[in-house]
């Protein structure tokens, strides 16, 4: 059975979330002032790391390959989220 879990995102440019390997990232947005993924889940399965990126915008990434997940904007800043 599928469940949702909100996890909380750091604003660095690399990070490692341990996820099932067919979880689903439904939604990242802001929450006050930290930014949070929902993503869909089978608890039951094993899980593996998968890297999500930040870039504010006008600061370089290399996204060839990655999966935009959203933009977010926190105050004046604006950020983007790709999954590897």
């Amino acid at each position: 059975m599928k469940t949702i879990y909100k996890y909380e995102l750091a604003m660095k440019d690399e990070q490692v979330l341990s996820l099932p390997a067919d979880a689903k990232v439904l939604s990242v947005q802001a929450q006050g002032v930290q930014v949070f993924a929902w993503v869909s889940l089978d608890t039951k399965k094993p899980e593996r790391d998968r890297k999500i990126y930040i870039a504010g915008t006008g600061n370089p990434i290399d996204c060839e390959g990655l999966q935009h997940l959203a933009t977010v904007q926190v105050g004046p800043m604006v950020w983007h989220f790709f999954e590897e």
